[in-house]
Order: structure tokens, then sequence, then C-alpha cells
């Protein structure tokens, strides 16, 4: 397909370090690479952040670059 880009996603863990909400921060443009971000992303199991010893909900942003290798 020729598809390439870069997908930035804002993923917010919960208290168990489970991905408890992703959406696409920033597109590649493509929706195919956008949803397979998206996809990758909701399996992820973390180790919670933690604040005083305590784990706590966490968010950040994660970018996802699509390129294409080879022949």
């Amino acid at each position: 397909m020729g598809e390439t880009g870069i997908v930035v996603l804002r993923v917010e863990l919960d208290e168990r370090g489970q991905v408890a909400v992703a959406r696409v921060s920033s597109s590649s443009g493509h929706s195919r690479l956008d949803d397979a971000a998206l996809g990758a992303v909701r399996t992820w199991r973390c180790t919670p952040a933690t604040r005083n010893g305590q784990p706590v909900r966490a968010v950040a942003l994660q970018p996802f670059n699509f390129i294409l290798q080879g022949n």
C-alpha cells in the first residue's frame, strides 16, 4: 500500500498499568496506520506509575513511526 507516517497516541494508564484510554493525538494521515497503532497499544500491560509509593494513573504521548524498508 506504500503508506508511511508517524502516529502519536495519547495513552492513559490506570493504577494497574493497563491502558484505560488511548486516542490519536496526531494522525499519520492514513486511518489504517492510526488503527494499527491503537490496536497495538491496547494490548500493552505496563508497570504502573507511582506517587509516594502508591500506584497512580498516568498519561503519556507515544509515537509510532511506520516506515517501509527493503526493496
